[in-house]
């Protein structure tokens, strides 16, 4: 009887015959369908990400279309790795987020701090919501706040920058804006949700049964400090003091005649009548006031990547890890598992994190790679990415390290194709 019950539970444990990964071409962002095949019980697909910061919408909408043809109108599962626009920009987009909806995914995973709950600024809040935690998450809304005003109005917030400058920091800023209209799709969509941190259950275990499914960041604030990337000097309540300063400044100037929002009851003159001396020191405010904007918008954007879900796939000697944008702080945690090491060393097929950023892949994590350098077994990257969108990225000397020593796939040569499917 007992031998009976198990031959019954390997068979329930089978896994996929075959994992295939389509790879679509959505510029600077990510796009990426996993679809595991259990033959005779049908194919499981799972979205990861669907945004863009450089295509236009009739292109992201063709990609939507391919999409769905190639889940055959369903997906088991999405995660949006986090909050930044190239990677969920797709789910609020009107029309685009219709099409996705229909999709019905039954699960959708998205990183803890976007749990419905913690946005509340309770001070406390289920699970792994620490005072720390909320606090954490109104922070990154308040600077969010200040990334939207910035985008609706840089020549306003960054008067004193270059047209370089401004370009740059508008380009980060939209990566990071709320995102809001995105944000309530995901939360409309799935039958359940799984908001997760690392050492979560993901929730995909019933759906991709002889798959191990393993979360690897973000993790808390419990876990690890080091997601917590700010300086003593711009804790908390400075995000909300500045996103507070720069939106009374959209109707602040001082270049004309005219009433002041940040000082009202002060009048305001024209710049050019002033005497040399005060020129100057406008001058020295102006160059501290855009220092000030490059640290916030920098560090939003490093804070966001972190939050990043990590994912790492294991299907036998099938190992995929799809890490989002994670950087530095994430991996710290997850390397100083020597469990999750040994595991990382098998990985056949990584996606690229951060679109070839350097700090995305770190040193300690490349050389876990067996696979590299290897004829028999090589390992298989796939790069999503577009150059002139984010400083240094792709790095070149990363891009070179994976055209060597890997089997590099990058988005960036292909010749007009919407997307490439490969089978691990």
């Amino acid at each position: 009887m007992a031998k009976k019950k198990t031959k019954k539970s390997t068979r329930r444990r089978k896994g996929p015959e075959s994992v295939s990964v389509a790879m679509y071409d959505v510029g600077f962002g990510d796009c990426f369908l996993l679809t595991f095949d259990y033959a005779n019980d049908g194919k499981r697909h799972l979205l990861i990400d669907c945004g863009s910061t450089s295509v236009k919408k009739a292109h992201l909408s063709r990609v939507v279309d391919q999409l769905a043809e190639d889940c055959q109108g369903h997906l088991d599962a999405i995660v949006a790795t986090h909050r930044h626009k190239d990677h969920i920009s797709a789910f609020g987009l009107k029309g685009l987020d219709a099409k996705l909806e229909a999709l019905e995914p039954e699960v959708v995973i998205q990183p803890w701090t976007e749990h419905p709950e913690a946005a509340r600024g309770a001070l406390e809040a289920p699970g792994v919501f620490t005072q720390a935690a909320v606090a954490r998450m109104l922070s990154l809304d308040a600077t969010q706040q200040f990334a939207q005003h910035l985008v609706d109005s840089p020549l306003r917030v960054l008067a004193a920058a270059s047209p370089t400058t401004r370009r740059q920091l508008e380009r980060i800023a939209a990566l990071s804006i709320p995102n809001t209209s995105a944000i309530k799709c995901l939360t409309r969509m799935g039958k359940r949700h799984a908001y997760v941190h690392a050492g979560a259950d993901c929730g995909l275990s019933d759906l991709l049964p002889g798959v191990r499914v393993s979360v690897l960041g973000p993790p808390t604030l419990r876990q690890s400090e080091g997601i917590r990337t700010q300086k003593k000097w711009d804790e908390d309540e400075f995000w909300k003091l500045y996103a507070d300063v720069a939106r009374m400044s959209a109707a602040n100037t001082a270049a004309a005649r005219g009433r002041s929002a940040l000082f009202p009851q002060v009048p305001t003159d024209s710049i050019a009548r002033a005497p040399s001396y005060v020129k100057w020191v406008i001058r020295q405010l102006d160059a501290a006031q855009l220092h000030n904007v490059k640290r916030i918008v920098r560090a939003l954007d490093d804070a966001l990547n972190n939050t990043s879900v990590v994912l790492l796939f294991e299907a036998g000697d099938k190992v995929l890890l799809f890490p989002g944008d994670a950087q530095l702080e994430n991996w710290q945690y997850a390397l100083a598992d020597a469990d999750l090491k040994a595991r990382l060393r098998k990985t056949s097929v990584y996606k690229v994190g951060h679109h070839g950023s350097t700090n995305a892949t770190p040193q300690s994590l490349w050389a876990l790679f067996r696979r590299r350098r290897s004829r028999r077994n090589p390992l298989t990257s796939l790069l999503s990415t577009e150059k002139g969108h984010h400083s240094q990225v792709p790095r070149e000397s990363l891009v070179e390290a994976l055209q060597t020593e890997t089997v590099l796939h990058n988005t960036e040569s292909w010749p007009n194709r919407l997307r490439e499917v490969y089978v691990v």
